[in-house]
């Protein structure tokens, strides 16, 4: 029987909080998802795993399992707890737990209501209006604030933060369509579609560097 949970949220703690905090790749958030699956969700805090198994499962015919699970042990997702004939046993904590333990060795802890909310600042929203000059980043329809929709370049389900760095205003209309891709691949998908000139999608190119090289020095 799965422990009493309420499953919705640890799902969207998981995928907004824990996956950009920790910088979880893709084959890490898989395993991590696949392993919550058959322990915290079957109301069990312990797993046994095989190579063999977990690779079909995250659908990855070759990687390396104990580096993958090392990391994950690394960032506080899992820990390990044996051997036995059956393959590793792991330990799985939820978002919740990771969080606490991340505030235990020095990090900042936050309120996880907070972080799922934050898109939502009213302060935040117009910061980043007036950084966009009141315009969609993709397609540089004008904006008021009131139709703002705030997008991320890298999503969040790829690994990507919630930093302002990687946030954008956004049309409807482009929030919509440009769905889980990154930027630089709608913006492409904009510029084939002659929805951006040649000249205004090198602009947007150049705009999407300039935010991701400004991402990676605060990291």
């Amino acid at each position: 029987m799965s422990e009493n949970v309420n499953w919705k949220r640890v799902w969207a703690e998981a995928v907004d909080y824990v996956v950009p905090l920790l910088k979880l790749k893709v084959t890490e958030q898989a395993i991590y998802f696949y392993l919550m699956r058959h322990s915290r969700m079957v109301g069990s805090r312990l797993v046994t795993v095989l190579k063999k198994t977990l690779g079909e499962g995250v659908q990855r015919s070759e990687f390396n399992l104990n580096e993958h699970l090392g990391r994950l042990a690394r960032k506080g997702c899992v820990a390990f707890r044996g051997h036995n004939q059956r393959g590793v046993v792991l330990e799985v904590f939820l978002p919740e737990e990771i969080v606490d333990w991340l505030h235990r060795g020095g990090y900042k802890k936050v309120n996880l209501d907070e972080a799922l909310l934050a898109y939502k600042d009213p302060a935040k929203r117009r910061a980043l209006l007036r950084r966009d000059r009141d315009r969609c980043f993709y397609c540089r329809k004008r904006l008021e604030i009131t139709e703002l929709h705030v997008d991320h370049l890298e999503p969040i389900s790829a690994g990507g933060s919630t930093r302002m760095e990687n946030s954008v205003a956004c049309c409807e209309r482009c929030n919509r369509e440009k769905g889980p891709a990154h930027a630089s691949r709608y913006l492409y998908m904009l510029y084939r579609m002659h929805r951006l000139s040649r000249e205004r999608y090198k602009e947007r190119v150049r705009a999407l560097r300039k935010l991701q090289l400004a991402a990676a020095e605060k990291m």
